[in-house]
């Protein structure tokens, strides 16, 4: 698994959301790919499949509700990672 490679992804969509900064990675279990977070109250968590589908978390959720989400095949459409006037944050898929 390339790690590196796939932070790069969750980068690229947080950049995409205007928050790119002070962004820290986690491996996940078992290969499953990355998490990709800001460390900031309503920073939220990108988890990155090894095909590089992501699933977006708000801050609300702690990591294990991410992952479990994630595990489970939820996915973040890449179009809900467009900024919009209304709206600072990507949507989570349920």
């Amino acid at each position: 698994m390339d790690v590196d490679r796939l932070a790069q992804v969750g980068v690229a969509y947080f950049a995409k959301l205007g928050t790119d900064a002070g962004l820290k990675v986690r491996e996940l279990p078992d290969g499953l790919g990355v998490c990709v977070w800001r460390p900031i109250r309503g920073g939220g968590k990108i988890f990155v499949a090894r095909d590089e589908s992501v699933l977006f978390v708000g801050s609300a959720a702690d990591f294990d509700t991410g992952l479990a989400a994630f595990r489970q095949g939820r996915r973040t459409p890449a179009e809900q990672f467009q900024r919009t006037p209304d709206s600072d944050s990507a949507g989570d898929t349920r």
